[in-house]
């Protein structure tokens, strides 16, 4: 087996998202990447960073916003923070063979974390770890998050999240239901961290290439900088639309924007943390070119056979 584990040396969070886009072209059975960021948020492919995000707050104290292509929420990166990536092949690959792997790491130093709700990892009830995961025509790409010695009483200056998503996990804020490794394991470094995860990646898999990478530099990832971190691009604004409205669905909180003309649905825009990104495009086929109105809507989700969709439709046909 051909496998790589590769280490930026870059911390600009955007760079080594175009780094970790550059790896998934790359012909490897399995790859580890690990990385570590400057002070930044990062949203879920389609989020709006207007309400998930204190972006003037963010602008005057330097702290970076950037786009992922994966689904999820919004989550707040600094030094403290390590980043993992599990690259493997699209056909062969699981979640639940990557969490097994990074349990055992975490179980390395001692730590006893469990798997929670959607895709979490947690350290005495608290989240220490968020997961996103996508997909390209071969590869399967998991990346997460390790919060060891996060400054976790920032978060709450810059993450805004609705108070329908505070109400179903009944808390107050964000910093409250999340913790660091520190907390079960008073002297473990980012780096103990790393070479757990090398150890662990190197049993499931065998040995594999070392390579340190600084990403800013990269010819290939300077050249996707901008989908990751292009400012103006994450921001592109909303347009006007007809109906608006926001509900937390099973699968993930969900606004949804409806344009409408002569009674017919023109355009549909999502923004969404649902870790299935897909939803969006699925969404947008079903709904654009129907009749804005109730009984065609409740007509379209009797006869849906996508369970997500189906929710979506009958929620918007409440709307009417």
């Amino acid at each position: 087996m051909k496998n790589a584990i590769y280490q930026a040396l870059s911390h600009d969070c955007a760079a080594n998202l175009a780094g970790e886009a550059f790896l998934l072209t790359q012909e490897y059975d399995h790859v580890l990447f690990l990385w570590e960021n400057d002070p930044c948020i990062v949203i879920g492919r389609y989020q709006n960073p207007f309400s998930e995000c204190n972006l003037q707050r963010m602008e005057s104290e330097g702290v970076q916003l950037v786009r992922r292509q994966s689904g999820g929420g919004a989550v707040y990166h600094d030094r403290g923070n390590l980043c993992f990536t599990l690259i493997g092949n699209k056909e062969t690959s699981s979640k639940e063979e990557n969490f097994a792997l990074v349990l055992e790491a975490l179980a390395s130093l001692g730590l006893t974390c469990e798997l929670s709700g959607r895709n979490d990892i947690l350290l005495n009830g608290r989240k220490i770890s968020g997961n996103a995961f996508q997909t390209t025509s071969t590869k399967f790409c998991h990346h997460g998050t390790l919060l060891i010695s996060s400054d976790l009483s920032v978060m709450n200056n810059y993450l805004t999240p609705s108070s329908e998503k505070l109400a179903s996990k009944a808390v107050k804020s964000v910093s409250s239901r999340v913790g660091n490794l520190r907390e079960g394991n008073p002297v473990i470094t980012n780096e103990m961290m790393q070479q757990a995860l090398i150890q662990a990646f190197e049993h499931h898999y065998g040995k594999a290439i070392h390579q340190a990478l600084d990403f800013t530099q990269l010819s290939e990832a300077k050249e996707n900088y901008r989908l990751f971190g292009d400012y103006s691009l994450i921001l592109e604004k909303t347009p006007n639309f007809t109906h608006s409205f926001t509900h937390r669905f099973d699968w993930g909180e969900t606004t949804i924007h409806i344009q409408v003309e002569k009674g017919i649905i023109k355009a549909v825009k999502m923004f969404t943390d649902a870790l299935d990104t897909s939803v969006v495009t699925r969404a947008e086929r079903v709904l654009q070119g129907i009749a804005y109105e109730k009984g065609a809507i409740l007509e379209a989700q009797k006869t849906c056979e996508q369970a997500d969709i189906a929710s979506l439709l009958t929620v918007v046909a409440s709307q009417l």
